[in-house]
């Protein structure tokens, strides 16, 4: 006879208080800078999608997109238990268990909905990433495979297996290797991240005019980026994922972006457009 294990009545909400209490408490701030950091994506052409991927990634077409900022690296479990903190949003504790080691302050949040992904962007001032946008800050206008290059290279994202040295989720932006030409962290590793748009396995060929075919029904959203439990061939710049909108996992988080240009203090101390 099979049994599930469940919490006790209160349990959930008991430990939701006590994680985020520890991580607050725990307030420390990512190597060498902020996690707060957004890195500003110039306007201009790229090339979105892939004549080599899956069928959902073609065709490859140059798309222009205005000046946008974005995280530089995903959302971390410090930066959400803030949110939860002011807000009373729900905190990510799955009623299974097991998230001791996904929920250090420096490592992404996870176990996140889509929903909760766009209430704490809203709260921060911020939205969710495009796909067209995220994928610029992923491969550069050059088009790259993967955010360091064209070279499938073992090691350099947190991803499926042993071989980078972590078994789960790492503080986000320790895989130096990991950066896209804008310096954008964690674009090929470590969690995937839930984006703005609805997913349609025909959104490119729609794109192109292609004949023949018909929109799908909105049922569910892009996630976008490789995983630790994604291997290196997912985690190329091109690939995409669908996922039900309320569905969490200890393999996806996401990041924030802001229409226009990165923020930076002037000598008064006041915040301006850069």
């Amino acid at each position: 006879m099979l049994g599930v294990w469940m919490r006790e009545p209160g349990q959930v909400e008991q430990e939701q208080a006590d994680i985020i209490s520890d991580v607050l408490r725990n307030d420390v701030t990512v190597s060498n800078a902020q996690d707060e950091e957004m890195l500003t994506i110039p306007a201009g052409q790229f090339l979105q999608g892939s004549s080599e991927g899956a069928y959902h990634e073609k065709p490859e077409a140059v798309v222009f997109l205005d000046t946008f900022t974005i995280d530089k690296y995903e959302v971390s479990n410090r930066r959400y238990a803030d949110f939860v903190e002011w807000s009373g949003h729900r905190a990510p504790v799955s009623r299974y268990g097991g998230m001791a080691a996904f929920q250090r302050p420096n490592f992404p949040v996870v176990y996140v909905s889509w929903d909760d992904a766009v209430a704490f962007c809203t709260w921060d001032g911020k939205r969710l990433p495009t796909e067209a946008e995220w994928e610029k800050a992923a491969r550069g206008v050059q088009g790259s495979m993967w955010p360091w290059g064209d070279s499938a290279q073992i090691g350099l994202a947190n991803v499926k297996g042993q071989d980078d040295g972590v078994k789960y989720t790492a503080q986000v932006g320790a895989f130096e290797g990991d950066r896209s030409v804008y310096g954008v962290a964690d674009m090929a590793g470590n969690v995937r991240e839930w984006v703005n748009d609805w997913y349609d396995q025909h959104a490119y060929r729609l794109r192109a005019g292609e004949k023949g075919i018909e929109p799908e029904a909105r049922t569910t959203r892009v996630l976008r980026g490789g995983s630790w439990t994604d291997s290196l061939a997912s985690a190329r710049t091109t690939a995409r994922f669908k996922m039900l909108p309320r569905y969490r996992d200890t393999a996806i988080g996401f990041r924030c972006v802001r229409s226009g240009a990165r923020e930076k203090s002037t000598q008064n101390g006041e915040k301006g457009a850069s």
